[in-house]
This record gives C-alpha cells, structure tokens and sequence, in this order.
C-alpha cells in the first residue's frame, strides 16, 4: 500500500500538478458527498418525513420502523454537508433516495435545480437515471436510479487496492467516454473523484451531480472535468507507489511513468498546454497505452 501525506481535495487544484501531493491514506470529511458508499447500516429501518429531517438535521439514529413515502430505507450510502443519500426499496426495485437539507437548500435552491434538470435531460448506462423528485415544506430531494458498486475511495483506502496498467486504462477509457456523452449534452460534472467513481464488475458509474452545470465556456469550462480527471488518475497511479523518503515530492518527480504518460497527466492538470476537448483527451489517452 502507498504511502501518503495530503489532505487536500482530489479536485481543489485548480493550478495543477505542480501543487499535487500524495493523497492522505485516511477519509477526509472533503471526499465524504452523496455518493461515497461508504455505508452506515441501517438496514430494516423505515423512517418517516418528520424522522429522516431529524436524522439529516441532528444525525440521531432511530431504532423503530418508519415509511418514507412508502419506500424502505435500507441503509446509508454516503451522507455530505448538504444532505444524505439512502438506499431505498419499493419491495421490488432498488433506488437511490438523494435527501437535501432544507436549510442548505434555501440558501441556495439553484444548486438543487441544476442538478435536477441536468439528470433530467441525461441518458447513458453510466449515469443514475432520474425518476422523480420530492418537494415539499419538510424535504427536498431525488428519488435515482441505483447504480451498484464500490466507489474507488473505498477501494483504495479501506481495501488497499493496488491499481494495475490495465485496470487504469480501463477504467480511464470508460470515464473519458462518459465525459464525451456529457460535454456533447453541453454538461461539465466538475466532480470527478474516487468517491464519485463506482466500479462494479469491471464497468464504472459516476454519480453525485450536485456540481454539475451548462457548459457556458465563462464559468463553467469542459477544462474543468480535465483537471479532475488528471488528479483522479494521478490516485490511481499512487495506488503502487512506495515511498521510501519521508520528504513530499511533486508527483512528476515521484511517479515513474512514461514521457507519455508525463505529458498527458501535465496537459491535464494544466502544467503544459491544456486540451482544448476531450476528443485531444482521448487520442492522447489511446497514444499513451499503445
């Protein structure tokens, strides 16, 4: 297992890898959003309106069985500064239930909307589906398609998997092709992390849209899922690094990786010339695992 020695946000940087340091081993409450997975059993649990408020807003665990508008909470999959997601069944299909915090949600009901309306628009197996929305003077929140899978955050912190060339390759190729489906639909996610990553049987997922919105090419660029995707990767590269000094390096002095490899993670983190579209991403990915 690596070792490691930073806290800071996989996707915080937007300056790029001159500034990137080895990711911390433990969870840091900044990678803790909707979709860790990282599950609270809470299985055979029911809860209803008034209780789940009381959870999201005093994280009080309840013993009895309640209903959620007859849907059975089964467990948490990851709770965030802005709400909580469960993992819900209707006794025949499994769902994602995204609950926000009301006062998070009035200070700001933009944020729920973008993510509403995005979902809304978007179809690929690769992304929860939306199903419909809860809207009422108590709660707000998404009923979601549920994707199965471990987020890689677990994978590599609790499990200390060790990512292979291939697995990267393969796990690189399915997300650059789920950011050409959203950059075609003029969406930028703007949170790709390990918690947001699912990998289930080979195949990955990318869930939480809290962050994502209209490509507008002023303040909100495609550049941004660039910069993301290469602190992403860069986790997975440091999944089979070992240090022996206890001095923090950059990672391109670090890392033994090809010039390839240098080229393409510094194009994406921003430290040579940036791609100008995922399609340069994507030759430039293929380039470097021939």
């Amino acid at each position: 297992m690596s070792s490691y020695s930073d806290t800071k946000r996989y996707c915080s940087n937007r300056r790029g890898g001159s500034y990137y340091k080895r990711p911390h081993s433990s969870r840091s409450s900044s990678s803790s959003r909707f979709s860790t997975h990282h599950h609270k059993n809470c299985k055979g649990r029911h809860f209803s309106k008034a209780i789940v408020q009381k959870l999201l807003d005093t994280d009080i665990k309840h013993s009895r069985e309640q209903y959620f508008e007859k849907l059975r909470i089964l467990k948490i999959l990851g709770e965030g500064k802005f709400g909580t997601c469960y993992l819900v069944t209707d006794e025949k299909t499994l769902f994602a239930l995204k609950l926000l915090k009301k006062k998070k949600y009035q200070k700001n009901p933009n944020k729920a909307k973008f993510e509403e309306d995005i979902l809304k628009t978007l179809r690929h197996e690769a992304i929860p589906r939306f199903i419909r929305k809860i809207d009422d003077e108590s709660l707000i929140g998404f009923i979601l398609e549920y994707k199965q899978g471990m987020n890689l955050e677990t994978m590599i912190f609790s499990q200390g998997h060790v990512f292979t060339r291939n697995e990267i390759y393969n796990i690189g190729k399915q997300l650059i092709d789920i950011l050409k489906y959203l950059h075609g639909e003029g969406v930028v996610h703007r949170d790709i992390r390990l918690p947001n990553v699912l990998f289930n049987d080979n195949r990955i997922y990318l869930v939480d849209f809290g962050l994502a919105r209209w490509i507008d090419n002023k303040n909100f660029k495609p550049e941004r899922d660039f910069l993301c995707l290469g602190n992403f990767l860069l986790h997975l590269y440091y999944t089979s690094f070992t240090d022996k000094t206890k001095k923090s390096r950059p990672w391109y002095e670090e890392l033994k990786l090809s010039s390839k490899e240098f080229v393409f993670l510094k194009k994406l983190m921003g430290n040579e010339k940036r791609y100008k579209n995922i399609y340069e991403v994507e030759m430039d990915f293929e380039e470097m695992f021939k």
